[in-house]
């Protein structure tokens, strides 16, 4: 057509909202002058209709200047650019993708596939065909472009109104099933191609395959998964030994199985990543292996999981693998979630853990203005909801099945149908809950990001503010969101208070009914008559403690671990009994009720150990002091003859290891206990817990009858003589040139078993073998001449300050000296390599980005890698001889052999010291392994307090400024030293 006459076209554009009308009007003009007089006369009231018209005529100009061919099919189907404007206006990451991939106009056309939502056999069929036509042999890549293809047509259907909010998110959901079960089918064909098919043989003798599925929770779990939510998963496998002559045990099969499936699923790729993998819903959190068996998973459910996990298990459903399984999991694990016995206090609990996470998010969302809405977290938010209905599920979940579901606005339509929550409250929460869900996708469509919070800008606000404009009943215009947004929430926020916190007015003086009731509080007088009987029955039997326990100035957090600790105590006579007997701990047992959740757990599950408290003894009476140039090779007659006992005793083996795990535990607790009743160095501390670690390998190794020629290693924080609490241990397992390496193999994957697998007791710790040669790819045994044959061709330089730590542990001497004697080649080899510096910086710089921009006490520039790195290098290009000992034995190894300044080395000494001590303090105060400082402020006060008294010191500016200030000193040297240390041109 002709060119528009431009006084024209500022008439017609008049009435559109254009934040830039100029730059807008230009695209206009160019994308008109080639449609058609019918279609470009369409297009300013398509374009006013735009929540964002200056991004939809701007992405329309793209795409037609890109595409040429688009306009004939535009020009003929007319209703094809109303899509495109839908598209371009509502979503810029979606409007990419239509611009990358045309044809799917053409898929609109034919099929005419936005009358409805795809089933999962049909997502299944049309992935097929996409990859029949496509050439892309990489698996995330052609996943993550598959997803966001499906995505196009499935936010068209969602902002046209064809489909309800229910049918979007199963829809999205029924797509990730789809994918997230071709990663698996990808990932067991790479596996199988180099190990076979994991197999176990049944009750019968036979051999059979051993099953494995992928468990869904949180939002994917309810089938209510977000355009940008992530996606949390849980593997499990079948129960069952392999045979003997397996390659690899079936759980070193499904870990790699496990990890495998994550990484195709979370690799970044040029179209983005298929998803965001969150693993953390499984058991032990991001402490607990990736992949468990069916049996253990099912022993920690009864015996060791928190209430909050149970709670999260409302959501467990099928996603991918083997359906027998999944349903006998499902079917064993909700007795664990639902249960008559279920009452306040258990939903209380999770109300705790739900504030906790809650003011952590809100720590981290702190560079937002307070005066932005959080849709998510805020009061009254989708978290009150979806929490709300889970308290509910669980306390009539048990004697009520039919409550039993995972979405959220089915539960609320079951809720109401049994009469547990009024029609008002039904209609407030389902119409809010749908409201802020649809309101959280429009948010997340804009940019393809994972936001709940309403924008800062005032443009963005009024584009989200359009794109909701319909989904109001009663309101087609919309003129003040936020206002609105916050009426909902309020509303909520109050049916919330109601049912959690408040008793019925109508109840305040009715007799207590039989039947438990969640809308009638718990009674804070009941709660308190209670408390008050457990102190009165001490003050006859333990004095010392009651006066410790009646203290005025106990902490409100100490009072609340009281009340757990008691509860815990009066359950057993031989509890009780153990403790009385060492009532005189007491104010030591409320030093740790005020600063640690670590011990907190300990005791309130294991009280007897109130007499570890009262046998300790002050830091200066500990002999034990292994750091600073000392030996840190123990003879085997220094072992525990504890340890060694339980190693070699007549017990069964599932006896021996809940004996190493109990012990192994009292050794922790002893060790860590002190730091909080008698504050000491933190080398002090390490040398303490890796002391334990390593009687409890050297155990593992004597119950699984090794083998002679087996030799087993220490690296990362083990070989260095540094572990803390919380930390998984690195080993590297060697055998001999002519071992039989079938049955060498297998007693170290029972080894790592002995250590890592949950039983009633939990574990010791986590076995990580990855930092072997070709990682978590390479074969679990190495002999000494294939390490040194990786060494001298292989080997990369971030590995030989790796293997600066390798320590021996347990096994055959002869073997571990052999092994030893290869390293001198790998030190050699980078000793001389002028990339080496260069190569060093630049992984560091990696480490660094990956963080990045949060604040880690390793990674961050000036934390504790800038000085391990550092160390590390000086001692492999200097080829000094002993590289053993901890960071500050390392550090002044390199002073005194002069490849490090001694002023420097007394900086970084410090430095590491303080971060060493820091990070200590955050894992007992937190009782998890945090990078950085705690976000509430209970917490970093109780941080910075503990790391005061082990340190001895006062942070005149607090302790976030003292590592600031560290850390570029940290930093400074860092630099300076490897500048200096770089090859000069």
């Amino acid at each position: 057509m002709d060119s528009p006459d431009p006084a024209n076209s500022d008439l017609l554009l008049a009435n559109i909202p254009f934040q830039d009308p100029e730059g807008a009007k230009l695209h206009f003009v160019r994308v008109a002058n080639q449609l058609s007089p019918v279609l470009a006369s369409a297009l300013p009231s398509l374009l006013a209709e735009s929540p964002d018209p200056d991004s939809a005529v701007l992405l329309l100009d793209r795409l037609v200047n890109e595409h040429p061919e688009v306009i004939t099919l535009l020009n003929a189907h007319n209703f094809l650019a109303h899509y495109t404007l839908v598209v371009f206006g509502h979503s810029r990451f979606l409007g990419e993708t239509l611009i990358q991939n045309p044809d799917l106009l053409q898929s609109f056309l034919r099929e005419k596939n936005l009358d409805r939502s795809f089933s999962r056999e049909e997502f299944h069929e049309s992935l097929a065909r996409f990859r029949s036509r496509s050439f892309e042999t990489d698996v995330s890549l052609l996943l993550a472009r598959f997803k966001r293809r499906e995505y196009v047509r499935i936010m068209l259907r969602d902002v046209l109104k064809i489909a309800p909010l229910a049918e979007t998110t199963a829809e999205i959901s029924a797509l990730t099933d789809v994918l997230i079960e071709d990663a698996l089918r990808e990932a067991e064909r790479r596996l199988q191609r180099r190990h076979g098919k994991s197999q176990h043989l049944d009750a019968e003798g036979r051999l059979v395959d051993t099953p494995f599925a992928i468990f869904a929770l949180g939002k994917l779990g309810g089938n209510e998964l977000n355009y940008s939510s992530d996606v949390d998963l849980m593997y499990v496998f079948g129960d069952g030994d392999e045979p003997p002559e397996a390659p690899i045990s079936n759980r070193e099969f499904f870990i790699r199985l496990a990890q495998q499936v994550t990484e195709i699923l979370s690799r970044t790729t040029r179209e983005g990543t298929p998803f965001r993998i969150d693993l953390r819903l499984r058991p032990q959190g991001g402490e607990g292996e990736l992949a468990i068996s069916v049996s253990q998973a099912l022993r920690y459910y009864q015996a060791i999981a928190h209430d909050w996990e149970q709670q999260a298990l409302i959501k467990l459903r099928y996603s991918a693998g083997d359906p027998a399984l999944a349903r006998e999991f499902i079917r064993a694990v909700q007795p664990h979630v639902y249960t008559e016995k279920v009452n306040f206090a258990a939903i209380k609990t999770a109300l705790v853990a739900r504030e906790r996470m809650q003011k952590h998010r809100h720590a981290k969302a702190s560079e937002h203005s307070d005066t932005t809405i959080d849709v998510k977290i805020d009061s009254g938010g989708i978290r009150d909801i979806e929490f709300l209905v889970q308290c509910l599920q669980r306390v009539y979940g048990g004697r009520e099945p039919w409550l039993r579901s995972g979405g959220t606005l089915f539960s609320l339509h079951k809720l109401h149908d049994k009469r547990h929550i009024s029609g008002k409250e039904f209609h407030e929460l389902s119409s809010a809950y749908e409201f802020l869900r649809h309101l959280e996708h429009r948010l997340q469509l804009r940019h393809g990001q994972q936001t709940h919070r309403l924008p800062t800008s005032p443009a963005e606000l009024r584009i989200v503010q359009r794109s909701m404009e319909g989904l109001v009943p009663g309101e087609d215009r919309l003129s003040d969101l936020p206002n609105l947004v916050r009426t909902r929430m309020r509303a909520v926020a109050e049916i919330y208070r109601r049912i959690i916190y408040h008793q019925q007015a109508q109840h305040a003086h009715e007799p207590q009914a039989t039947e438990f009731q969640l809308t009638a509080a718990l009674e804070p007088s009941a709660a308190d008559a209670t408390a008050q009987q457990m102190l009165e029955r001490l003050a006859s039997d333990a004095p010392l403690l009651y006066q410790a326990a009646t203290r005025r100035d106990l902490a409100a957090t100490a009072k609340k671990n009281l009340l757990r600790f008691l509860t815990s105590v009066l359950a057993g006579s031989e509890r009780y009994a153990d403790v009385v007997r060492h009532a005189e701990a007491g104010e030591r047992v409320l030093q740790l009720f005020e600063t640690s959740e670590y011990l907190v757990e300990i005791l309130v599950r294991h009280p007897e150990e109130i007499a570890t408290l009262a046998e300790l003894k002050p830091a200066a009476e500990v002999t034990e002091n292994r750091f600073l140039f000392a030996d840190t090779l123990r003879p085997e007659t220094s072992r525990d003859p504890v340890f060694q006992y339980l190693a070699t005793s007549p017990v069964s083996y599932g006896e021996k290891l809940s004996l190493l795990r109990q012990h192994f535990r009292h050794r922790v607790f002893a060790a860590v206990a002190r730091d909080v009743i008698h504050p000491r160095p933190v080398y002090e501390s390490f040398a303490a817990t890796t002391s334990a670690a390593e009687d409890a390998i050297a155990a593992a190794f004597l119950i699984v009858e090794a083998p002679r020629d087996l030799a087993v290693f220490a690296l990362g924080r083990l070989g260095s003589g540094e572990f803390d609490i919380l930390s998984d241990a690195d080993l590297l397992f060697v055998c001999a040139e002519d071992a039989d390496r079938h049955s060498a193999t297998k007693a170290a994957e029972r080894m790592m078993q002995a250590l890592a697998a949950y039983t009633q007791e939990g574990m010791v710790f986590p076995v990580d073998a990855r930092l072997r040669p070709r990682g978590g790819e390479g074969e679990l045994l190495v002999t000494p001449s294939q390490l040194a044959a990786y060494f001298e061709q292989e080997a990369q330089p971030w590995e030989s300050l790796m293997y600066t730590k390798l320590r021996f542990l347990i096994g055959d001497r002869n073997l571990a000296g052999r092994t030893m004697q290869a390293l001198p080649v790998l030190f050699q080899r980078f000793a001389a390599d002028d990339n080496f510096f260069p190569a060093v910086r630049e992984m560091r710089s990696k480490l660094e980005s990956a963080d990045a921009p949060q604040k880690t006490f390793k990674s961050s520039a000036g934390g504790t890698y800038d000085i391990d790195f550092l160390a590390n290098s000086l001692l492999v290009k200097h080829q000094i001889p002993n590289r053993q000992g901890t960071l500050r034995d390392r550090l002044w190894r390199c002073a005194e052999s002069g490849a490090l300044q001694k002023g420097d080395a007394a900086a970084l000494d410090h430095a590491a010291e303080l971060l060493r001590t820091t990070e200590h303090a955050v894992r007992l105060v937190t009782g998890r392994a945090l990078k950085s400082l705690p976000a509430t402020e209970h917490s970093r006060r109780t941080v910075e307090r503990l790391t005061s008294k082990i340190l001895r010191t006062n942070f005149d500016k607090g302790l976030e400024a003292e590592l600031d200030c560290t850390g570029r000193k940290v930093r400074a040297i860092y630099e300076r030293a490897l500048v200096s240390l770089a090859p000069s041109n």
